[in-house]
């Protein structure tokens, strides 16, 4: 081999991939997946497994990096510490099993200590080189093929403040990160016409960002900013969110008997489907061969996303844990509420007669009773049960009754009696009521109760007359036949 040969065999051999795959995620907040109480729900670390190794399997030239706040969504909560070091270090061990390559040290991920958060083995940094890549924040990415700069101030906006800024250092794209609160102007955004591409993923894990790189041609040239994967995705994000609106909407008209309203929405949402389809068949741009470009697309990890074993039983391990820490721990300190105060209300639960009371609230609303038994709130705690987080201090308290009030349970070892959404959860403590009917209680709850639990993260599609209509009915709060008792 001649020496010219070698120099350029050597040069090639050094030059970095054509196209390289960037895969971006922040603002976790320890949050391992979404809570699985209503469906359609976005979210979890074994689908983001299973979307990454498919993004590997088409560009072997991947690289996982994320842009912080993934340990924790705020300070250590000092009852729930033990399960929210669990979660972290489970968050730590499944993020290391993706392969993350270098992440931004957020505040909240620094909420355990810096101690804690060494020991969790992630690539924190604030400048690293990962192959052809720059990482790091403004002022100290390295020089690289492709300069990246995560701007951990306030999400899109605050990075898009500093893109002229980012331009002038050479900075090639910009990661926001780090809204104030983790679901703060929750959406996947990427800015195209700005100095520098900005690019915001959704909290909690809901998406992922995926930035394809293509170095080809004059590099001098900078990248060309491709139109299409992420406008589509953005496009394909608001007709998800226009149909789920008519949804909603023709869900109560069908609930007042409006036949003619629900089926024009039901013409809505074919409608909207036509256009998603149409939209997802559209060809993505061909990337030029004379100039760098790239392409930025969001990886929404919705149930069609099927979950990756290894992190299923990592999860799985955790969960198992921290019940057994939990009740553990519940049995050795005690009840930890005082007992009801006389004279002031308290929860009784559907089965216990109050001191002074003559029947309980099954007896003495049988019609009623027979209805709740039919709707998913008196199911709610067996939905734990059957995904073992029956003792998950997550998720607990929207499962049982008076969680933490007078007479309603205050550890995870508590419940018997109070298991379920009951009649107490809706219309609020009922020993003074049943002492002395018919007053006491709330008749017609409001919707803010019910939006106590049903969050935006917890139960996605809320809406209040829609809901309602499916826990109200005949003997209770409706006319008509009422229900025999099963």
């Amino acid at each position: 081999m001649t020496p010219a040969v070698a120099i350029a065999a050597l040069l090639l051999a050094a030059a970095p991939p054509r196209h390289v795959t960037l895969v971006y995620a922040a603002d976790l907040g320890g949050w391992l997946e979404p809570c699985g109480c209503s469906a359609d729900q976005r979210g979890g670390l074994a689908r983001a497994a299973t979307a990454i190794a498919r993004i590997r399997k088409e560009n072997p030239d991947t690289i996982f990096v994320a842009g912080g706040d993934l340990l924790f969504g705020g300070p250590v909560d000092p009852e729930r510490r033990a399960q929210e070091l669990s979660a972290a270090r489970t968050m730590a061990e499944a993020l290391r099993s993706m392969g993350l390559a270098a992440s931004w040290p957020g505040e909240r991920d620094l909420a355990a200590g810096k101690r804690f958060l060494a020991s969790t083995g992630l690539p924190f940094t604030r400048s690293k080189k990962i192959g052809p890549v720059g990482f790091g924040g403004l002022g100290t990415v390295p020089a690289a093929p492709i300069r990246v700069a995560v701007v951990h101030e306030g999400g899109s906006r605050a990075a898009l403040a500093r893109a002229d800024e980012a331009r002038a250092q050479g900075i090639d794209l910009l990661l926001g990160a780090h809204r104030e609160g983790l679901l703060d102007d929750d959406a996947s955004r990427a800015v195209l016409d700005a100095a520098v591409p900005v690019v915001q993923v959704q909290g909690r894990g809901q998406a992922l960002a995926r930035i394809d790189l293509f170095l080809r041609g004059d590099r001098s040239k900078g990248f060309l900013v491709l139109p299409g994967p992420s406008e589509r995705a953005e496009e394909l994000d608001l007709l998800a969110e226009r149909r789920a609106g008519y949804a909603r909407r023709r869900a109560a008209a069908e609930a007042a008997g409006n036949g003619p309203l629900a089926a024009a929405l039901s013409g809505k949402i074919d409608e909207l489907a036509l256009r998603e389809k149409a939209l997802r068949a559209e060809p993505p741009p061909v990337p030029p061969a004379d100039r760098p470009s790239m392409q930025i697309s969001f990886v929404p990890l919705g149930d069609d996303v099927p979950e990756d074993p290894a992190i299923r039983r990592i999860l799985t391990r955790h969960y198992g844990a921290v019940a057994k820490a939990n009740l553990a721990a519940a049995k050795a300190g005690g009840r930890p509420c005082p007992d009801p105060a006389k004279d002031a209300p308290s929860i009784v639960g559907v089965d216990e007669v109050p001191r002074g009371g003559t029947r309980d609230c099954r007896n003495c609303h049988p019609a009623a009773f027979a209805s709740w038994e039919r709707t998913r709130h008196a199911s709610a705690y067996g939905t734990l049960v059957k995904g073992g987080r029956q003792f998950d201090l997550d998720c607990v308290s929207c499962h049982v009754t008076g969680w933490k009030l007078p007479g309603g349970p205050c550890d995870v070892g508590s419940t018997v009696g109070r298991q379920g959404v009951q009649c107490e959860a809706c219309h609020g403590p009922a020993s003074l009521h049943a002492v002395d009917p018919p007053g006491h209680i709330v008749r017609d709850p409001p919707a803010s109760t019910c939006a106590t639990c049903h969050t935006p993260e917890h139960s996605t599609g809320f809406e209040p007359t829609s809901f309602r209509s499916r826990i109200v009915g005949p003997g209770h709060g409706s006319v008509g036949p009422a229900p025999t008792s099963r």
